[in-house]
C-alpha cells in the first residue's frame, strides 16, 4: 500500500473514531441533561395515598421529561428523624414531604432552603395565607404548602343512634361529649374516640385543640404553663381510665376501626374520609356521607371550639443544599395546585386544596357536605403552636412525660410539675 493510500486511510479512520466519539457524546450529554429529584416522602409508603400520588407523579414528569422524580418513601412516624439524619450526614434529598413541626424544625437547623424567593408569583398570590405562613421562621417561609388538613370533630351518625343519641345533633360541648362518650361506651366493640396519646411530638400538636379547648395551651414562645393544667390532665386521665379511648395508640391507628363502624368518635383531618374509604370499596361517597358527619371540636366553658394547624396539613420543603432548587419549586408547586394533583390526589383523598383558585376551578370542593363545614365552620377556629426551633423538642417531652398521667396514678399535679421542670430545661439548654 502506497504512503498516500495509508494516510488517507488512517484519516478516514480517524475520522469515524472522532464521529462515534462525537455521538456518543452526544447521547451522554441528552442523558445527562436529565434531571433527578429525590423526594422523601410518606406518601408513596401508604395504601390509600401511593397509587393516587404515583398518578401525580408520572403526570409532572410527562409534562417535564426532563425532570424525573425518585420517591424515597418513608413512614410519617420516622421522617423528622430521618430527614436529621440525612441532613447531619451530608445526604439530605433535594425536597420531602413534612408536617409543620419537622418543617420548621429543618429550618432552625439551618438545612433548608427559604422559598420566597422561589416560589412562582401566580401561585404565591394563590396561597391561602394560614397555610403560607404556618412555615415562617424568622421571618422567611421555608415550607410549600401541599394540603390543607385541619382538624374536624367527625361523628359517626349510625353509632349515636345505636347508643340512643340523636345523629343529627353532635356533641356541641365538652360536658356533651363527655356524655356522649358514655352512652357510646355501653355498645359492644366500639370505642368512643380517636386519640393521639403516641410518646411523640405530633400527639402533642394533636392534643393541643384540647388543651385550648378544655384549658390552655402549655407553652408558648415565651412562656411555659404546663403546670397548671389541671382541668386538662383530668379530662385526660378520665378519658383513658373509663376506657373511652385506647391508650398509647397514634391517630391512624383508629382510621381501620372507623371504616369498620368499631369508632364513635374522630378528630382528624379531611384526609378522614379518604382514608377511611381506602380500606373497604364499599364505603363510597354516599356511604360515607350517610354514615359520617363533621363539626367543630366540642366547645371549652368559654364557648369556644380551637383546631391547631400543622399537625395534619401537609407541607413540602426544599433542601438547602440542592442543586436544582428551581426545578424542585415547580415539581412541589404542581403536587399542589395542578389541576391533575386536585384530580387524581387532594381532592379523592378529602384534602382542603391550599389554594384560592382551586376551589373556584372545581367548585364540586364547596358542594361536598363535609368540605362546607370545614372551608365555613372549621377553618376559622384555626389556632397555629408555636412552631419554632425548640417546639420538637418541647412537644417530644411533653408527649413523651403526659404516659406517666395515662398509666399511672401519680398525682397529676406531680406530674405536670416535673414536665414543667422538664420543659424549663430545655427552653434554658437551646438559649
Amino acid at each position: 500500500m502506497s504512503k498516500v493510500k495509508s494516510v488517507c486511510l488512517l484519516t478516514l479512520l480517524v475520522g469515524l473514531v472522532l464521529m462515534l466519539v462525537a455521538c456518543s457524546a452526544g447521547e451522554t450529554s441528552s442523558e445527562s441533561n436529565q434531571i433527578e429529584l429525590e423526594f422523601v416522602n410518606w406518601a408513596t409508603a401508604e395504601k390509600a395515598t401511593e397509587e393516587k400520588i404515583n398518578k401525580v407523579i408520572d403526570a409532572f414528569e410527562s409534562e417535564n421529561p426532563n425532570i424525573k422524580i425518585k420517591p424515597v418513601t418513608v413512614p410519617f412516624s420516622e421522617i423528622q428523624n430521618q430527614l436529621t439524619v440525612m441532613s447531619n450526614g451530608g445526604n439530605a434529598p433535594d425536597i420531602a414531604q413534612v408536617d409543620a413541626s419537622t418543617g420548621v424544625s429543618l429550618a432552625a437547623m439551618g438545612v433548608l432552603q427559604p422559598v420566597d424567593d422561589l416560589l412562582s408569583q401566580d401561585y404565591e398570590s394563590d396561597l391561602i395565607s394560614s397555610y403560607y405562613d404556618t412555615g415562617l421562621y424568622e421571618d422567611k417561609h421555608y415550607l410549600v404548602p401541599w394540603t390543607g388538613g385541619i382538624n374536624g370533630f367527625w361523628y359517626n351518625k349510625k353509632i349515636m343512634k345505636e347508643a340512643g343519641l340523636d345523629p343529627n345533633k353532635p356533641p356541641k360541648t365538652m360536658v356533651e361529649l363527655d356524655s356522649a362518650m358514655e352512652a357510646v361506651k355501653k355498645l359492644p366493640d366500639v370505642i368512643p374516640l380517636q386519640f393521639d396519646t403516641s410518646p411523640r411530638a405530633f400527639a402533642a400538636t394533636f392534643q393541643w385543640s384540647f388543651m385550648a379547648t378544655i384549658d390552655k395551651i402549655p407553652f408558648d414562645n415565651e412562656n411555659v404553663q404546663v403546670d397548671e393544667l389541671t382541668k386538662y390532665g383530668e379530662w385526660l386521665r378520665k378519658l383513658v381510665e373509663k376506657e373511652y379511648t385506647l391508650p398509647g395508640k397514634k391517630l391512624g391507628e383508629f382510621r381501620p376501626l372507623a371504616a369498620q363502624n368499631r369508632l364513635a368518635f374522630a378528630f382528624d383531618a379531611p384526609l378522614f374520609k379518604g382514608t377511611v374509604q381506602s380500606f373497604d370499596d364499599a364505603i363510597t361517597d354516599e356511604v360515607f356521607n350517610e354514615t359520617w358527619g363533621v363539626t367543630t371540636l366540642p366547645a371549652g366553658e368559654d364557648g369556644k371550639s380551637y383546631s391547631a394547624i400543622g399537625g395534619s396539613d401537609h407541607f413540602t420543603a426544599v433542601f438547602e443544599d440542592s442543586e436544582h432548587k428551581k426545578e424542585a419549586v415547580k415539581f412541589l408547586e404542581f403536587l399542589a395546585n395542578s389541576d391533575v394533583a386536585l384530580e387524581e390526589y387532594v381532592m379523592p383523598m378529602g384534602n382542603l386544596p391550599v389554594t384560592s383558585s382551586a376551589a373556584e376551578r372545581f367548585p364540586e370542593l364547596k358542594e361536598s357536605p363535609h368540605m362546607k363545614v370545614f372551608l365555613n365552620d372549621i377553618l376559622p377556629t384555626a389556632i397555629v403552636p408555636p412552631f419554632g426551633a425548640d417546639y420538637a423538642d418541647m412537644a417530644t417531652t411533653f408527649a413523651t412525660q403526659m404516659q406517666e398521667l395515662i398509666t399511672t396514678k401519680t398525682s397529676i399535679q406531680e406530674i405536670l410539675d416535673q414536665i414543667q421542670k422538664d420543659l424549663d430545661t430545655v427552653t434554658a439548654d437551646n438559649e
